[in-house]
């Protein structure tokens, strides 16, 4: 009797740890089934990009070929941004590196919780919807038109307005060749210098922008009087790591709270959008996204039972995920 009571205490205790553990058991296969498919839409866009099928890449590999006949002495840089346009470039490998995180980061996320849980599938979907052909696409426009503007008139900017007529519908200055990139992790990132102001410092090979065309570009002054470009105003939410963005944000806090000491008021960059992209750029960020909140819909999340009754926060939170990603910021 007592061994069987043992074996019965045992039992109970067994069924309990499983009724414990179930939810991760959920969210773990949840997120694997969202990282497996954040892969497969990687390595179709990959597969694309080899073919050489999207026609944004061909367009900037063409754009750097006129540049560089037309000025040798930029060759250097405009051979970087041509890789862009390859499996090598800063974009690809970003979102390849994201995903990498995201798969390391899934044992200790489910063991974090629910909001933990819907952050990672979070970052899985815009993976997916970063690794769309077309949006891939629509993110080349910014390097192309980096080129288009170091042609010297020759070459026409691509699914956004000429320069001049972006600065006069935005009310902004001319920040020189490059500023499209401007505020893209992929090429640069903001640091202090010595008087403890936020200026782009350009990555690698990028840092020749400086050194050939402006004097540094101040986060204070750049926040309130940036131009257009499709990362900022509408690629950021799918093209920007968790890291990158927590970095983002707290730059904006920082330079807020400093401008607030001085007197001054101080706006995100983001939060408005800059008027200068084609209709066709616009329609591409919410088609794609839709295209990837509705398979989320069907495959991506389920919430665990005990969450799915009474409103749960997960499902509410998961809920506003999806919608975060349907267009706009």
């Amino acid at each position: 009797m007592r061994i069987i009571s043992m074996m019965c205490i045992l039992l109970l205790v067994q069924l309990g740890l499983s009724g414990c553990t179930s939810d991760e058991e959920l969210w773990q296969k949840s997120l694997q089934a969202g990282s497996f498919e954040a892969k497969t839409e990687l390595k179709r866009l990959v597969t694309k990009i080899n073919q050489q099928s999207i026609r944004n890449s061909k367009l900037l590999s063409a754009y750097a070929d006129v540049v560089k006949r037309q000025s040798p002495e930029l060759r250097e840089i405009v051979d970087t941004l041509a890789t862009d346009a390859t499996v090598n470039g800063p974009i690809v490998r970003g979102l390849k590196d994201r995903l990498d995180s995201a798969n390391k980061s899934i044992p200790a996320v489910v063991k974090g919780g629910e909001q933990k849980v819907v952050a990672l599938q979070q970052e899985l979907n815009a993976i997916q919807v970063a690794a769309d052909p077309v949006l891939f696409g629509m993110m080349l426009t910014d390097p192309i038109n980096v080129l288009a503007d170091m042609s010297k008139g020759k070459l026409a900017r691509v699914e956004a307005m000429s320069k001049e007529a972006t600065q006069q519908a935005n009310q902004t200055g001319d920040y020189g060749p490059g500023s499209q990139l401007v505020g893209n992790p992929n090429y640069g990132g903001w640091k202090q210098d010595n008087q403890g102001r936020s200026f782009w410092e350009w990555y690698g090979m990028y840092a020749m922008f400086s050194n050939l065309f402006r004097p540094p570009i101040y986060y204070g002054g750049w926040a309130a009087n940036r131009g257009y470009s499709y990362y900022s105003d509408y690629g950021r939410n799918y093209y920007t790591s968790p890291s990158q963005r927590k970095a983002q944000t707290t730059q904006a806090a920082k330079t807020k709270q400093k401008f607030k000491k001085s007197g001054k008021s101080f706006k995100s960059p983001y939060a408005k959008t800059r008027a200068g992209a084609s209709a066709t750029a616009k329609r591409s960020s919410v088609k794609s996204a839709n295209k990837f909140s509705s398979k989320g819909k069907r495959s991506s999340f389920k919430t665990p039972s005990k969450f799915a009754k009474g409103g749960s926060s997960a499902r509410n939170s998961y809920s506003r995920t999806r919608r975060s990603f349907s267009g706009g910021k």
